[in-house]
């Protein structure tokens, strides 16, 4: 065993931090998702400060202390350190009532604190030590102290002991990667040759591990692009820094074609040691959902980290876990699924999950990149959704009918606060003029607003430290507090990039948003953190725009890939004589139903219509029953709120039936993300630019672009409604076998600009 700073020189340690191991080895009891008041990582650091204020001159702040132990270096920061007391103190900041902190919670501290102690003894070569666990309460700033004198021996015998259990499971780790290494370099592509431009998108997928680089990948439908990008991305494990794969995506299509791929890559499933991870979300994994998740409710929370060892043992086993293979483990073991992927997502190799896995403000695999120092390769799929997507993220909103449910149902110490915001709400409203949609753009977010919104989060804080088991928490004021939490902290983000807006659907129903236009900067921020990064879509015209919005670096290299397809599979026609545009809707109705009737007589099967809303679809619709009555189609609809069973159910049927005409909104879940090769699909209708609806929110957002690329219109019109269009063109030709019709039923298609922006394989006519 040795410490210091000599142990840096042996590059075959793995290095584990104090935390995570006593996370790993020692951390015990139930899982309990309840909100507590907990201080934030600003307030941490205050509360340590301090603490080290009350010391005296000769008291010794962050020690930094490394010890090995067989091939683990185990380092971290202990808190402070009295030399006349021979004490040293692991400093904790909390709210609420010292004697209602958690049992785990104070067990696991003093592993860290006995770790801290074996680790400071060894360096000193001390015989003992006085520990002090000093919990350090933010509201009242009061010290809560536990004193215990440890001899060196003791301290060496835990932390050894801690230190087995965690080398235990590295060791199994590192046999498993040295096997990966070895599967690795004998791996050979599925299909034994790439076909040609799969090969040039394989290759250049390589060649961004191998320089750390960003590619944008242009990559059409039928190239087989998603293996084309997982597999050099593996290959790159072993020549690269890459040491993990994040295969992120907006859509479950989109998580299932890549397992597919991934199940294709590793044929072997039993003896690959290949590790790959599931990301499924809470609400679509949980085996409890009328439950809390906290151990006196759910049984699959009850003792979770008493059942980890062994639930991770057999998760750590399996090469693929998907979301059925984490609810089989959580069934076995009684254990929470969601949180057992969580745990998981540290120990495998790929992990395929939504785009804000990663994205996020506060994402899972963003900080684990973050704690183990990891250099992940991320694969970016579909990434023309990345930019909406974006926008979510780094919005918030809060709305006045939840603030009004919550002062309906708020104790009587939340009803000032609540009364306070609802009154400043009401002042901040009297100067607004709303438009036509019920929308208006403010020059910022109302202070006073702001500052009663604050006042409110800190009094829910402090009511729940005094009522930690309070029924508050079972209803709306709860939401309405994350909600407010959620504003304030993306409040603090809001820069140019931001506009903020009203919206009153109804007096008293206001919505107050930050609205992020240009996500660029929040993105590159996250991007920042990779090694590598592959951003890949079928259509990605022009680069420029995607590159921009994106956030990705000038060095990035860019590769458009030619599509396998041939314009003899494809018949494109323009209808020159109809306008979509919305002062032209109605006229339009009558000779876009007549060019859907003529075609389905003409070429029976299986159609797609899209239209730019509901509405505009419920009045085609009504005309199209009628043209179509004495035709042998039947005509189905995509309605406003389907679930995923009856999205599911919709698509199954283009699979068992014939002569189906269904009518869809363009950029819904039907446009994109499904595959309907052969007869499932014969052609699609597009009645529409799929331009955005012009409000005072795209207008900002235009005016906006157009003051940073200049190209204002383009950015925030044409390119978006153009990536829509092509998308749902693109659910005709899936292989290179079909065949089919494409009908652009709008004047403007024939537009230079427009018609530039369309697929060259295309033979528009």
């Amino acid at each position: 065993m040795s410490v210091g700073n000599e142990v840096y020189l042996s590059p075959h340690l793995k290095p584990v931090s104090v935390r995570a191991l006593a996370e790993f080895a020692a951390k015990c009891g139930s899982l309990d998702r309840r909100f507590t008041p907990s201080p934030s990582a600003q307030e941490g650091i205050a509360g340590h400060q301090e603490v080290a204020l009350r010391r005296p001159s000769h008291y010794q702040k962050e020690l930094s202390l490394t010890i090995q132990h067989e091939g683990l270096l185990i380092r971290g920061r202990a808190d402070g350190y009295d030399s006349h007391t021979n004490c040293l103190e692991e400093i904790k900041t909390f709210y609420g009532e010292f004697e209602k902190l958690p049992d785990n919670h104070r067990q696991l501290h003093w592993a860290q604190a006995k770790l801290y102690g074996w680790m400071f003894c060894t360096a000193h070569q001390q015989a003992n030590i006085t520990l002090a666990l000093v919990y350090f309460e933010l509201g009242e700033q009061q010290e809560h102290r536990l004193d215990a004198h440890f001899t060196r021996q003791e301290l060496e015998e835990y932390g050894k002991r801690l230190a087995d259990i965690y080398w235990q499971w590295q060791q199994q780790i590192n046999t498993r990667q040295q096997q990966l290494a070895q599967w690795i370099d004998q791996l050979a592509f599925p299909y034994g040759k790439f076909r040609g431009a799969q090969r040039e998108m394989a290759e250049s997928v390589y060649k961004a591990a191998a320089t750390g680089r960003v590619l944008l990948a242009e990559a059409p439908t039928g190239i087989g692009k998603t293996l084309a990008s997982l597999f050099p991305a593996i290959k790159a494990f072993n020549k690269t820094p890459v040491d993990k794969i994040f295969y992120l995506t907006a859509k479950t299509t989109g998580k299932q074609l890549a397992l597919e791929n991934l199940q294709l890559i590793a044929t072997d499933n039993a003896a690959t040691p290949l590790r790959i991870l599931e990301l499924t979300a809470q609400e679509k994994i949980c085996l409890e959902p009328d439950k809390r998740c906290a151990g006196d409710s759910c049984p699959f929370a009850r003792d979770f980290y008493d059942k980890l060892t062994h639930a991770r043992q057999a998760a750590y086993a399996l090469p693929l876990l998907t979301k059925q293979s984490l609810t089989q483990l959580a069934h076995t073991h009684q254990i929470c699924p969601y949180y057992l992927g969580m745990e998981m997502s540290r120990w495998v190799d790929i992990v395929v999950a939504d785009f804000n896995y990663f994205f996020d403000t506060s994402a899972l695999l963003q900080g684990l990149t973050r704690e183990f120092d990891w250099h992940p390769y991320l694969l970016i799929d579909e990434c023309h959704n990345l930019i909406e997507r974006a926008r979510q993220m780094y919005s918030a909103s809060v709305a006045r009918s939840d603030l009004l449910a919550a002062k309906r149902l708020a104790p009587k110490a939340l009803q000032k606060s609540l009364d306070r915001i609802n009154r400043l709400w009401r002042e901040a409203l009297k100067p607004l003029v709303f438009n036509d949609n019920q929308l208006t753009l403010l020059d910022g977010s109302p202070e006073k607003l702001n500052l009663a919104l604050t006042s409110f989060t800190n009094d829910y804080i402090k009511f729940l430290q005094q009522h930690p088991e309070h029924p508050v928490q079972h209803t709306p004021v709860q939401e309405f507090f994350f909600n407010a939490i959620n504003y304030l902290e993306k409040l603090e983000l809001v820069d140019e990039d931001y506009c903020i807006d009203m919206q009153r659907p109804l007096p008293k129903q206001e919505i107050l948003t930050l609205r992020n236009l240009i996500p660029a900067r929040l993105l590159a921020s996250k991007l920042a953190n990779a090694h590598c990064a592959c951003y890949f879509s079928a259509t990605l015209r022009p680069a420029f725009f995607y590159r921009q919005l994106l956030g990705l670096p000038e060095n990035t290299v860019y590769l458009s890939v030619s599509s396998p397809f041939d314009a003899k599979q494809l018949q494109v026609k323009i209808a020159q004589h109809i306008s979509t545009r919305y002062r032209d809707r109605s006229a339009a109705i009558e000779p876009i139903c007549a060019i859907i009737a003529q075609q389905l007589a003409e070429a029976k099967g299986n159609y797609l219509a899209f239209f730019s809303s509901y509405e505009f679809l419920q009045q085609v619709e009504q005309t199209l029953r009628l043209r179509l009555s004495t035709q042998e189609v039947t005509l189905i609809t995509q309605s406003r709120r389907m679930s995923e069973q009856d999205r599911e159910a919709f698509i199954d049927r283009f699979t068992r039936e014939q002569n189906l005409l269904g009518l869809a909104v363009l950029g819904g879940a039907f446009s994109e993300g499904i595959d309907l090769p052969g007869d499932a699909l014969k052609g699609v209708f597009i009645a529409t630019l799929g331009l955005p609806q012009i409000n005072p929110v795209t207008e900002h957002l235009r005016q906006r672009l157009q003051q940073v690329f200049q190209q204002g219109y383009q950015f925030a019109y044409l390119y978006p409604g153009i990536q829509k269009v092509i998308q749902a063109a693109g659910r005709v030709i899936r292989t290179q076998d079909d065949t089919g019709y494409l009908w652009l039923l709008d004047d403007r298609f024939a537009q230079q600009d427009v018609r530039q922006l369309l697929p060259d394989w295309w033979d528009v006519f």
